[in-house]
């Protein structure tokens, strides 16, 4: 039997799978990849944005019956509403599950010379310089660093992927 490190079932760990399936898919002239890549870059942000949806139902979990705790927890929650990275995964997510693939931008290359051969090198959000990989790993580590502080704060234990108290 070989040694390895517990089955990570939290969401947090689910969107970086997803995304580094994502950073793997290559361009062929086909266009083939597109569809395995795009689903990678959307599995990655509804992942993202299940981490703080866990984070918030296991923290009011915790709080049942304590009302300090309770509007501890609903004041933290207000407060991460503006954070970017909530945002980003909040509007970008609603609008997969909602309305349909991403809205993200993508680049076409003429003739000229090869094409990238990243798939990612063909889709981006915020400039065509940054590609879509990079913004969703910047707001994925943001709240990865969100979902870690508050699961400190709260005693809670979404990034086990346990979601029930000892």
């Amino acid at each position: 039997m070989s040694e390895r490190e517990p089955l990570r079932r939290d969401a947090i760990t689910r969107a970086r799978f997803f995304l580094e399936q994502a950073r793997s898919c290559r361009y062929s002239n086909d266009m083939a990849w597109q569809e395995s890549f795009e689903a990678y870059l959307e599995a990655a942000i509804v992942f993202s944005r299940a981490a703080v949806h866990r984070l918030h139902t296991s923290a009011l979990r915790r709080a049942r019956g304590n009302s300090n705790l309770k509007a501890e927890v609903d004041e933290w929650w207000h407060s991460i509403l503006k954070d970017p990275a909530i945002q980003f995964f909040r509007v970008e997510r609603d609008f997969i599950v909602k309305e349909g693939p991403p809205k993200v931008g993508q680049i076409l290359y003429g003739p000229g010379g090869p094409p990238p051969f990243r798939a990612e090198a063909y889709y981006y959000y915020e400039d065509p310089n940054i590609p879509a990989t990079d913004t969703i790993e910047r707001h994925l580590n943001s709240v990865e660093k969100i979902v870690t502080d508050a699961e400190r704060r709260f005693g809670t234990s979404s990034l086990s992927g346990r979601w029930w108290e000892d």
